[in-house]
């Protein structure tokens, strides 16, 4: 569809100056016509790069209908360009054959095994290496939650795939969500990227995270690298607001060995799930408690700089925009009020 559209804007410029016979304007055309070729032929490396037979990338489906969550397991067996947290793809489904030529962005949010996505099997987190500090209940899990924090070649030699956690909304979400609502299905898919950069959020002492719904993906894909031994991280601390409670407990299922850290303190604020209770999340996950209020933006970023000092604070924000409203202007207070280390990062998922 952007093809279509660009060579028609290429099109139209064309004959709008070919009225003038000496060709004076045309000058203007070509320099146009240039970039979009190079544009084009960069997004063709890109989608040679993540699979040299791109038609036949294959990724499967499946719907949570507790959670409202539709899961995409994307092949990266093929994929030569490292994933970095942060990045996002464009995808294009191809069994959707009115629909192909669209493509859709979408914040990749971890690699994991290769496995069904209807398993339960652990993920591993972006990243190389292994933290260098472990609670002792993580580090007595002995199950194959705690592989997914080791290297890749550690780990298996089985490839990784990109996981995308998506929610249904209207148009081709809405459609991801019927090809898949009975059951997991295969799909063929075209995948150009990586674009975007990975913020270089390891070297801050302290981190927090404020998220919404599927904005989880942002921390989740920096995990890993946060907690690498190079890493400057002492402290980590997410505050995610979600709707259902099996959306949180789908995430967390998978991601046990990481959130066992000792630098992670997470907060889950279930705004919706009337079953949901004021609770930490057992022996296993003492760093992390269930509530059922709305997050208060402005006290964590105020309890947060206040517990910092002056030492350096990454404030992250990726949710709605009244969210990222709120965590913007706590920041801009705190500096204002002299404390100096705090920086301001915001993803988001819109156009």
């Amino acid at each position: 569809m952007h093809i279509a559209l660009s060579i028609a804007a290429l099109w139209t410029m064309y004959y709008h100056v070919e009225i003038f016979t000496n060709g004076e304007w045309n000058i203007f055309i070509w320099p146009c016509l240039v970039i979009w070729i190079f544009d084009r032929l960069l997004r063709l490396g890109r989608i040679l790069a993540f699979n040299r037979n791109p038609l036949n990338t294959k990724a499967t489906v499946s719907y949570d209908a507790n959670s409202k969550l539709v899961r995409m397991d994307i092949d990266g067996s093929k994929n030569w360009i490292t994933p970095k947290p942060g990045t996002y793809y464009y995808i294009h489904v191809l069994d959707d054959v009115l629909y192909a030529l669209q493509s859709h962005p979408f914040t990749l949010a971890y690699v994991s095994s290769k496995t069904s996505a209807s398993s339960s099997t652990p993920l591993s987190p972006i990243g190389s290496r292994p933290p260098p500090h472990r609670s002792s209940s993580s580090l007595s899990n002995e199950s194959s939650e705690s592989d997914a924090l080791l290297p890749p070649s550690a780990v298996s030699h089985s490839p990784s795939n990109l996981v995308f956690l998506i929610r249904p909304y209207d148009g081709f979400t809405s459609r991801l969500k019927n090809l898949c609502l009975l059951r997991p299905k295969k799909l063929r898919v075209l995948i150009d990227g990586p674009y975007g950069h990975s913020e270089p959020l390891y070297t801050f002492p302290n981190i927090l995270f404020i998220v919404g719904g599927t904005g989880v993906a942002v921390p989740l894909s920096h995990l890993h690298r946060l907690l690498q031994a190079d890493s400057a991280v002492h402290s980590v601390k997410i505050i995610w607001a979600v709707r259902e409670h099996a959306f949180l407990e789908s995430i967390l299922r998978d991601f046990k060995g990481v959130l066992g850290d000792e630098r992670i303190e997470m907060e889950v604020h279930v705004t919706r799930d009337e079953e949901a209770q004021d609770e930490p999340m057992g022996r296993n996950l003492k760093s992390v408690r269930i509530m059922t209020h709305r997050p208060d933006v402005r006290a964590a970023v105020e309890d947060t700089a206040k517990d910092a000092g002056q030492a350096r604070v990454a404030v992250v924000a990726c949710g709605p925009a009244l969210m990222a409203d709120q965590a913007r202007k706590a920041t801009v207070e705190m500096l204002e009020k002299g404390y100096r280390g705090l920086e301001y990062f915001e993803e988001s998922f819109k156009w």
